[in-house]
């Protein structure tokens, strides 16, 4: 629709001048419109390109309103903003005046070939616009029709008013209608009087048209509804309707690049009362050179709220930092120190414990010395016989024959003998507390069988006629072996031996035995030789929770175990298990605090199910860890020795002498684990990092309300009146200069 009206007014178009202008030659036809034509021509004196404006039609026309224009743009002459008049033919037939000629066209050109405009461009020829209006206004002159088709453009497009056909002095009563949608609403009325703020909303609606592309309030229902008017006064009042009843115009707000300033100007100049408008067009020149000064200030002002902040923020950063590179670093020396003295309590109490072994197989090597006990012995195994002994080594032996070897006198006797050794044994001497609770003390024969034994409940034939050759106390092998293996493949150990940590089916608790050969002398078959054969093998089991491994550690508290210690060693199986139970052992708790509390006692198995991680045990084995999790807190009983632990360990290995006095050190299989809680050592260091941190948390809080008060101060003083500050300012300086006076005065009466 649009581009065929644009066809017929082509085909309209005048081809030749309505006149000739002396002096110029009239190239093209630039316009039309109701009252006459515009020309482009050239001056033929100066070869400047000029646009001459002829006036057809004499009639309707209100010649002295014309005459009016043409005086005002004379009067407004010299002035860059304003078109420039250059001749006047006011009494040629027809009528024209001639301008100067802007090739780049009008703002609306500009707007329909690109669209809407940056912020910044758009600023800049509205405040060019705004200060050539400013000019027109000063010299007593209303434009009344300022539109975007009524702004020519320079080369620079820089811009200049144009066409003040519809102008109005101040003064004047008469009415003038604008354009569409750039005209304020109370102006579309022909009873209107003429008002420097219809201007100003003529301002705000070509900025908005610049920002947006279209200008306010244009829509194709409030142009449908604006062309079925019959009348020019319906046409008007829906118009004013449209604006009155329509939500106030918001695209300029989605604008790229808008500010608040800019916004609160298009809003004030497009207030659809024209009581909250500017009052004229100085004031929004005064606004947008807020907006400037503002946009110059906001970066300093920026600077000023952002920089103490950030220097802050940096400072801060640099303060958590360094407070927690100290604490870790604090906390990873007292780790390493309680690390390095959890290994040396480790092999202190490896040490205690192997001294003590070492007691123990000086003891029980004694005991199977005595000349009493060989006695005993030597009849006990004479008495049961070789057939019976050899007997109770087979598969099919009978519950008859064990108690046949149960009720041979010689072998009670033995037995009473051991219960009566192993009873003073276990008796403390010289007024020195026991450190060790023995569980049994029993013999066997050299098949592995048990002969007789004392136990610590007092029982005395329990295991008696059983063979337990596949023990490694028996065999003095690194480890048990498969209970299925025929007796006879086993020889009793030559040495003094440890065993291998065994569970206990009675107690279900873990023990260890120690082991000696039991030798008898021979007789010699000459004088010189006499000889000692190994005929069986001296046994002392002792429960492995009754070595006090750290003598100052507390297992638990007072109120039966309900405060754990965050101190505290552990025996751990060192049994790698090489044979038939491969993998089965090693790293396995043999003893443990927990295990001695009354809610443990009853716990079925419990001191078989913990073991330690094997890339725990690896690290446990090297140089410790600071990470170690104890196997016994994954138990719901053992939640109190849950978290993290610093835990170091050593290797126990005792000296052992074999029946011809030969010695050599060989490993226990027995590591001494000491752990401590990671908490205790951390926590302080915590506790002194967060009393930093809230220090200068409260330091940050007091900066920045310190700096916020200043910046109210500043903001307080810059919204202050110019006049009040002023005021402020010649008070200051009559106090200054009434304090000089009296000053002299003094030095007067001085003189």
């Amino acid at each position: 629709m649009g581009e065929q009206m644009r066809a017929e007014e082509l085909s309209l178009r005048a081809t030749v001048p309505p006149a000739q202008v002396p002096g110029y030659k009239l190239d093209r036809l630039l316009g039309q419109g109701a009252f006459g034509q515009v020309w482009v021509g050239t001056n033929l004196n100066t070869g400047r390109t000029v646009a001459v404006k002829f006036y057809l039609h004499r009639s309707g026309v209100n010649w002295s309103l014309l005459t009016r224009e043409v005086k005002n743009l004379v009067s407004m002459a010299g002035n860059r903003l304003i078109v420039q008049v250059l001749e006047v033919g006011w009494d040629a037939e027809p009528p024209y005046y001639v301008m100067e000629y802007l090739e780049s066209g009008s703002l609306d050109d500009l707007i329909r070939k690109r669209g809407a405009m940056p912020v910044s461009q758009a600023v800049a020829i509205f405040a060019d616009i705004a200060r050539g209006l400013n000019h027109s206004h000063g010299k007593g002159v209303l434009h009344c029709d300022l539109k975007p088709a009524n702004v020519l453009l320079d080369p620079e497009l820089q811009p200049r008013l144009a066409d003040f056909g519809q102008s109005r002095l101040s003064s004047e009563q008469t009415p003038s209608l604008g354009t569409l949608f750039y005209m304020a609403p109370e102006q579309a009325d022909l009873n209107a009087v003429p008002d420097a703020r219809w201007d100003v909303y003529a301002l705000g609606a070509i900025l908005y048209c610049m920002l947006v592309g279209v200008p306010p309030y244009r829509t194709p229902d409030t142009v449908s509804t604006l062309d079925t008017a019959t009348s020019l006064s319906e046409r008007l009042k829906r118009y004013r309707d449209t604006i009155h009843k329509s939500q106030f115009p918001r695209q300029h707000l989605r604008v790229r690049g808008m500010d608040r300033w800019l916004s609160a100007i298009i809003d004030r100049c497009l207030a659809k009362k024209p009581d909250d408008r500017f009052e004229n067009v100085q004031q929004v020149l005064e606004a947008i050179e807020r907006r400037q000064i503002a946009r110059l200030n906001l970066p300093m002002m920026l600077l000023g709220i952002v920089g103490p902040i950030l220097l802050l923020t940096v400072m801060s950063l640099f303060f958590w930092r360094g407070v927690a590179v100290a604490e870790r670093e604090s906390a990873n020396e007292l780790k390493e120190m309680v690390l390095q003295n959890n290994l040396f309590a480790a092999r202190l109490g490896a040490r205690t414990l192997e001294k003590e072994i070492e007691s123990l197989f000086r003891l029980i090597e004694e005991e199977a010395k005595s000349s009493e006990f060989e006695k005993l012995f030597t009849e006990a195994n004479d008495a049961a016989g070789n057939d019976l002994l050899t007997a109770l080594i087979e598969d099919e032996s009978t519950p008859e024959e064990r108690q046949m070897l149960l009720d041979v006198p010689q072998r009670l006797q033995l037995e009473k003998h051991l219960v009566e050794r192993f009873n003073k044994i276990k008796a403390p001497s010289g007024g020195r507390k026991n450190t060790t609770r023995f569980a049994s003390l029993f013999v066997q024969d050299r098949w592995g069988t048990m002969i007789a034994a004392a136990f610590t409940d007092g029982t005395s034939n329990t295991g008696v006629g059983y063979n337990f050759a596949y023990r490694s106390y028996f065999n003095g092998q690194s480890q048990d072996s498969d209970e299925a293996i025929s007796p006879r493949k086993f020889q009793g150990t030559k040495f003094s031996h440890v065993s291998v940590p065994f569970l206990s089916t009675t107690t279900n608790r873990w023990k260890i035995a120690v082991s000696t050969p039991i030798s008898i002398n021979f007789e010699p078959t000459t004088t010189e030789d006499t000889t000692r054969s190994i005929t069986g093998v001296m046994v002392l089991t002792i429960n492995l929770g009754d070595f006090d491994l750290l003598p100052d550690d507390m297992p638990a508290g007072s109120d039966g175990g309900s405060r754990q210690s965050d101190r505290l060693a552990v025996m751990v199986d060192g049994h790698a298990g090489t044979g038939f139970e491969k993998g089965t052992r090693e790293g396995t708790l043999l003893q443990h605090n927990a295990f001695s509390l009354p809610s443990w006692e009853n716990t079925s198995s419990h001191a078989s199910r913990y073991q330690i991680d094997e890339e725990l045990l690896t690290k446990l084995k090297g140089e410790g860890t600071y990470k170690y999790i104890d196997p016994v807190s994954l138990d719901d009983a053992g939640k109190a020795y849950a978290g993290e632990w610093i835990a170091a360990m050593a290797k126990v290995e005792v000296l052992r002498k074999s029946i011809d006095s030969l010695e050599r050190r060989e490993p226990a299989n027995l590591w001494v684990l000491v752990q401590a809680r990671a908490k205790t050592v951390t926590d302080p260091v915590e506790n002194m990092g967060r009393k930093m941190m809230r220090e200068g948390f409260f330091a940050l809080l007091t900066m920045l309300a310190m700096i916020c008060s200043l910046w109210v101060f500043v903001v307080w003083i810059m919204r202050l009146p110019e006049s009040f500050r002023s005021a402020v300012r010649s008070r200051t300086g009559s106090a200054t200069e009434l304090t000089g006076t009296a000053s002299d005065a003094t030095l007067d009466v001085d003189r």
